[in-house]
């Protein structure tokens, strides 16, 4: 009995010390299950729960699933005596959804020990969780993440990577990027079935969070392809290792799981962060769309300094045609189709040496910098507009805004500046949201529209009918026009199928009391059938080519044309 009570006493001391010198405000003591076996400090406020609801309560119980898995995963990777520091967590609510206070998400830092002498019912582990840790991590916010992995989604990797990149290379250490493929889940669950499948990817889901730099640089990429960034001294073999280990705990052969790998290296690069950033862009997007082989097997380091170079000299090249105001801009009419008068001119992008700037504009989107080339055409079009108000002339112009800048907050804060200086004339700047690159986070871009609308400008979804995206932009974004793809327009007056699917957009459109314009008409046939069905504006060589003048019309009848609200003298 003494022995007893000596051994509880000393297991009191320990837990007491160990919460003395964790500086912790919360400190855990667990088994191998995650279950709590004691609780001390400030359990309520930190964890909502008591401590009396908290003990032999698993901790897993209180997180995410994929959070949960990464837990137990961490505890079970630990030997005797090794400690984890700062493994981050995400609380749930009672629907297993993240818990989030003031629209974040509810984290917490834990710096996990194994107890240093086994007990006789298994390892113990000490959790200790300190308030001061909690604000110190960066909040995301509603991260998208992969239901399965906890991974996050392929949009927000790049953000997150060059986030983690760049605060290595400031405190003197160089991060990685590894681009990870395993077989595609078709095939795990045909030797697996979807359920246990479902389990081992969840496992790989933390294992792969475990060797990042934080929770958001390890994501899913694609069908079977994920990517994580780590410092260098984290050597890439260890994560392809460990995928190979959980594979086995699952009778998994290694051949079954074909993993297989290709690291780059940011060590001594000369390149800016902005540089960074597009180059892990270019990077994920390729490897999403073509997979590790693509990549130089046998030199992945000249593989990435060819590739870094060749790249940069692109963005170089193109900054360079955008700072030194080497591009030129063209102006063409978008018309009432009732009687031809211009309503206002698309700007679009010349380059100097005429060729076409579609390849160059992909590019941009490709690295991210394509918010530049948008606030160099955007600077043009407001000098134009400012340019028409001295001269007592009332030009309406519309320019496009690709659907990263719309996601880019530091674009949409320089282009504000930009066009307040317009004034009373900024309501003369029209943006049309084009959808070359995917709008991934639908309720950001409609926050983006309402800003830009309640500054003034009207909004015109482009492209409407190109993608399969554009009913649901339809139904969240609040524009003032939509745009009908010249696709449709081309064979409308020979095609059933295409004056069936314009007239239905067109139905649509005047319900939600939403302007049309159609594009790229070029012939009367195609313009009497428009006007017919209803379409408000039209666009296309009929009316105009794209010119770097835009004409003072002729106004053969002012009394006829004045009826029109802002149709008089809105050109200059």
């Amino acid at each position: 009995m003494a022995v007893h009570l000596t051994d509880r006493l000393r297991e009191e001391r320990d837990r007491f010390v160990g919460f003395a010198f964790s500086n912790a405000d919360v400190l855990l003591e667990m088994d191998d299950t995650t279950k709590v076996l004691w609780a001390g400090g400030a359990v309520k406020s930190i964890l909502g729960v008591d401590t009396a609801q908290l003990t032999g309560r698993p901790l897993a119980n209180l997180l995410t699933t994929a959070d949960a898995i990464l837990l137990k995963t961490a505890l079970r990777n630990l030997l005797p005596g090794q400690r984890r520091r700062d493994l981050n967590l995400v609380l749930a609510d009672e629907g297993g959804a993240p818990r989030t206070e003031g629209g974040v998400e509810k984290r917490l830092t834990i710096s996990t020990c194994i107890n240093r002498s086994l007990k006789k019912d298994g390892p113990h582990f000490f959790l200790s969780i300190s308030s001061a840790a909690l604000n110190a991590i960066p909040h995301s916010g509603a991260r998208r993440r992969d239901r399965v992995t906890g991974l996050t989604e392929a949009v927000e990797f790049t953000y997150a990577a060059s986030r983690t990149v760049r605060e290595a290379r400031q405190s003197g250490k160089s991060a990685c990027l590894t681009l990870l493929e395993i077989c595609e889940i078709e095939e795990l669950n045909r030797v697996m079935g979807a359920a246990r499948a479902e389990s081992l990817m969840a496992e790989i889901g933390a294992q792969l969070k475990l060797h990042a730099l934080d929770p958001d640089s390890a994501a899913k990429l694609g069908d079977g392809k994920f990517g994580v960034t780590h410092l260098e001294s984290a050597a890439p073999d260890l994560i392809v290792d460990a995928i190979n280990r959980v594979g086995d705990s699952y009778d998994l052969d290694p051949e079954t799981m074909h993993a297989s790998s290709k690291t780059i290296s940011f060590h001594g690069s000369s390149l800016g962060d902005d540089d960074v950033e597009s180059i892990l862009s270019y990077v994920v997007n390729k490897f999403s769309s073509e997979g590790v082989n693509n990549f130089d097997v046998t030199a992945a380091d000249q593989y990435f300094k060819r590739m870094t170079a060749e790249v940069l000299s692109r963005v170089v090249a193109m900054r360079d045609l955008i700072h030194q105001h080497r591009i030129n801009l063209h102006f063409q009419p978008i018309v009432h189709l009732a009687d031809r008068s211009p309503h206002h001119y698309e700007v679009l992008l010349r380059f100097e040496d005429g060729r076409s700037p579609f390849a160059d504009i992909m590019f941009a989107e490709e690295i991210n910098i394509v918010h530049e080339i948008d606030l160099a055409v955007a600077f043009g079009a407001i000098n134009r507009i400012a340019q028409s108000a001295a001269q007592k002339r009332d030009l309406h112009l519309a320019i496009n805004m690709s659907a990263r800048s719309l996601l880019n907050d530091n674009f949409i804060s320089m282009f504000d500046e930009l066009a307040a200086k317009l004034g009373k004339q900024r309501s003369n700047l029209i943006v049309e949201v084009t959808e070359s690159a995917k709008l991934e986070d639908l309720p950001k871009a409609a926050r983006a529209v309402d800003h830009l609308r309640s500054a003034g400008h009207q909004v015109c979804l482009d492209d409407f009918g190109a993608g399969a995206s554009s009913l649901p932009y339809l139904q969240q974004l609040q524009v003032d026009f939509v745009k009908i793809d010249g696709a449709y327009i081309r064979s409308i007056t020979e095609s059933l199928r295409e004056r069936a699917i314009v007239q239905g957009v067109l139905t649509t459109c005047r319900c939600l009391n939403i302007k049309t314009v159609a594009e790229m008409i070029e012939k009367e046939d195609q313009h009497k059938c428009l006007l017919e069905l209803g379409t408000d504006l039209g666009q296309g060589w009929l009316y105009g080519r794209p010119s770097p003048n835009i004409p003072v019309p002729t106004i053969t009848n002012p009394a006829r044309l004045g009826k029109r609200q802002g149709a008089k003298d809105q050109w200059g």
